[in-house]
């Protein structure tokens, strides 16, 4: 399976503003209070937004493992997932390897 490459997406607005974008998968910014990059929001191909705290952002911007909005009602699943599963590429990411969080 090929990596789907997704647009930085206008963090200056919402996260919320216009939800749902269907069909228009993408990513946000995040940074903690003093300004350190974050793991960015993914924003599905259904619209709904989501963290990727189980993944590795490597500095070239792969994410690894796949992302896969499941459907179901056991964490990490989501009971409205959309099925969409894919290996992402971020465009534009600013550089930072961050690892997976601690489990």
């Amino acid at each position: 399976m090929a990596a789907v490459t997704i647009p930085r997406l206008d963090d200056t607005d919402s996260v919320w503003e216009g939800f749902p974008v269907v069909g228009k998968p993408g990513w946000y910014r995040s940074t903690d209070s003093a300004g350190k990059t974050l793991k960015p929001l993914i924003r599905c191909n259904c619209g709904a937004v989501s963290g990727i705290g189980l993944h590795h952002v490597y500095a070239d911007g792969t994410v690894t493992a796949s992302f896969y909005h499941k459907k179901g009602n056991v964490y990490p699943e989501d009971p409205e997932g959309c099925g969409w599963h894919v290996f992402l590429k971020l465009a534009d990411w600013t550089g930072e390897d961050i690892p997976p969080d601690p489990k």
